[in-house]
C-alpha cells in the first residue's frame, strides 16, 4: 500500500515536470542548452571505455516529448557541442545526420501511436539501428576512410578481415553497437511519451 502511494506520488511528480517542460520557452532551452550538452557529456565519457555511442538518448527524448524540430535542433548542437569541445577537427559534425536520423523515426512512431507495445519498441529500435549503422557506415568509410579514432574502430579492423568493402566492414560494426546505444535512447523516449499520453487522457 505505502509503496504503491510512492509509487503514485512519484508518477505524479514526473508527470508535471514534463508538462512544464513542454512549454515552448522551456523545451527550446532544454533542446537548445541542456539535453545536447548531456548528450556529449555521456557520449565523452563512453568514449575511452564503452564501445556505444550515448550521444542521442536526449535527441530521442526530445523528439519524442517536443516533436521533430527539437529532436533536430539537439542532433545537430550535439555534435555541434562535440566539435567545440575538440577544437573543430571536423570528424564529429557529419554525424549529425544519424542524430537526425534518430529523431524523425522516434518522432514518426510516436506521432502514431506505435510506443506502447513491445513489438513498437523492438521496430523502432530495430529502423533506428539499421539507419544508424547505414548512415554511420558510410560517413566512417566515405569521408574518413573508415577509421574514425574512436575506440571502436577495433572491430571495424576485426570485420575488415573479413570483407574487401570498407563500408561493409563499417556497417557491420556499427549494427551490434547501434542495437544496445538506440535502445538505451528509444526506451526512456518511449516511456516519457507513454507517461505524457497517459497523463493526457486522465485531463
Amino acid at each position: 500500500m505505502i509503496e504503491t502511494m510512492i509509487q503514485d506520488d512519484i508518477l505524479r511528480s514526473t508527470t508535471r515536470v514534463l508538462n512544464a517542460s513542454r512549454r515552448p520557452l522551456v523545451s527550446l532551452l532544454l533542446s537548445a542548452t541542456l539535453f545536447p550538452l548531456v548528450n556529449m557529456l555521456l557520449s565523452l565519457a563512453a568514449r575511452d571505455t564503452l564501445p556505444l555511442f550515448l550521444d542521442s538518448i536526449f535527441t530521442a527524448i526530445a523528439a519524442a516529448i517536443f516533436g521533430p524540430w527539437h529532436g533536430l535542433l539537439v542532433a545537430v548542437l550535439t555534435n555541434g557541442f562535440y566539435e567545440a569541445f575538440e577544437g573543430f577537427p571536423g570528424l564529429y559534425f557529419p554525424y549529425a545526420v544519424c542524430g537526425a536520423a534518430t529523431a524523425l523515426i522516434v518522432w514518426a512512431f510516436v506521432r502514431s501511436g506505435r510506443y506502447r507495445s513491445a513489438l513498437a519498441w523492438g521496430l523502432c529500435v530495430g529502423a533506428v539501428t539499421l539507419a544508424n549503422a547505414l548512415l554511420g557506415g558510410l560517413i566512417a568509410s566515405y569521408v574518413y576512410g573508415g577509421a574514425t579514432g574512436m575506440n571502436f574502430d577495433n572491430i571495424v579492423a576485426g570485420f575488415a578481415l573479413f570483407t574487401d568493402s570498407v563500408f561493409t566492414a563499417a556497417f557491420l560494426a556499427r549494427l551490434p553497437i547501434n542495437l544496445v546505444d538506440k535502445t538505451l535512447a528509444v526506451a526512456p523516449a518511449f516511456a516519457l511519451a507513454a507517461m505524457i499520453a497517459k497523463s493526457e487522457k486522465k485531463e
